[in-house]
């Protein structure tokens, strides 16, 4: 944007920012109004629930390598769902896959074994780790280019305190991240645990809309494949109907229904970021697999994705409500 574009002019507010999360987003104590920085995925809130079913939204066998770590949320790079490619070159890349999990978070999920890979440790640890990995040694100033391009030593605040038994009074103080198993750095992983409890839970909430009556045949006779099939030519014909198309398809179609969502319905960034994940996913790892192969799935694996499926379909229906 050019110093001459009047939008480069016009002040900017706290919901223009890229990370804007919404007025009380994440309740309880502590109110989180936006992440600051402008990342390719953001987080539903914390302590929904949401965090185990945004990486169970990945295969089975995918690991979470994070990349950045601000405001108390961690967003990573997602590899391994196909075991015949590399991780990503460019994690960042909008080709690649991300997804941003809160601390709390990850530290509920780890103490309940359904992820793997996470340690937690104080705030003095995770505050010492990160000036370590910025190139902080013992005795050494650091240096960094100020706006002028002149180096400037960098003033690190004071350590927090190491945690003393009284703190444990106040609750546990190991609420940080490292990812490391054993002392030994490690991606994250959904364990079996945790994907017997996301299956289960997903598909406990199958709800079968009216309008889909031949997916209640098609469950009520136990053909599973068809049954997500069904729901995948659903979700993209809702996609369509949404956006005025006859034909599109796939992550293309995902792709013009994401600017439609910023242009007609004015949704924020991070709430663009979040739909664009699920529907690349749903995609990707839901759709394409049932659309071109017969695969045979258990009841229950198969009612999940139904279910995740028509939870996303309900949204798209909601959207293209606010479009009419």
């Amino acid at each position: 944007m050019s110093d001459d574009d009047p939008a480069a002019c016009r002040p900017r507010g706290l919901t223009d920012h890229p990370g804007w999360l919404g007025w009380g987003y994440g309740g309880g104590n502590r109110i989180t109004m936006a992440i600051h920085a402008d990342w390719p995925a953001y987080p539903c809130e914390p302590r929904g629930g949401h965090a185990l079913f945004d990486l169970a939204q990945f295969p089975k066998g995918t690991q979470f390598e994070p990349i950045d770590d601000i405001d108390r949320c961690v967003l990573f790079s997602a590899y391994g769902f196909d075991p015949n490619k590399p991780p990503p070159k460019d994690p960042w890349s909008d080709d690649a896959f991300q997804v941003a999990i809160w601390h709390e978070d990850l530290i509920h999920l780890q103490k309940l074994g359904v992820i793997t890979g996470v340690t937690p440790i104080s705030e003095r640890e995770w505050q010492l780790r990160r000036r370590i990995d910025a190139g902080w040694r013992w005795g050494q100033k650091l240096y960094i280019k100020d706006d002028q391009g002149k180096m400037q030593p960098l003033d690190w605040p004071s350590l927090p305190e190491t945690p003393h038994e009284d703190d444990f009074y106040d609750g546990d103080p190991y609420q940080y991240p490292a990812f490391e198993v054993d002392g030994k750095d490690s991606p994250v992983t959904v364990t079996t645990a945790g994907w017997d409890v996301a299956t289960r839970e997903l598909s406990a909430s199958i709800e079968v809309p009216e309008s889909l009556p031949d997916l209640r045949k098609q469950l009520d006779h136990e053909l599973y494949d068809s049954a997500v099939r069904e729901v995948g030519i659903a979700i993209e014909a809702t996609l369509r109907e949404a956006l005025d198309l006859d034909d599109g398809y796939g992550q293309k179609l995902v792709g013009h229904f994401i600017h439609h969502l910023k242009d007609d319905v004015f949704v924020h960034n991070t709430g663009l970021k979040m739909y664009r994940l699920r529907l690349r996913t749903f995609f990707k790892f839901v759709r394409n697999p049932h659309a071109h192969h017969k695969i045979s799935l258990p009841e229950p694996q198969a009612l999940a994705l139904i279910a995740h499926a028509l939870d996303l379909l309900n949204d798209i229906q909601q959207f293209s409500d606010e479009m009419k």
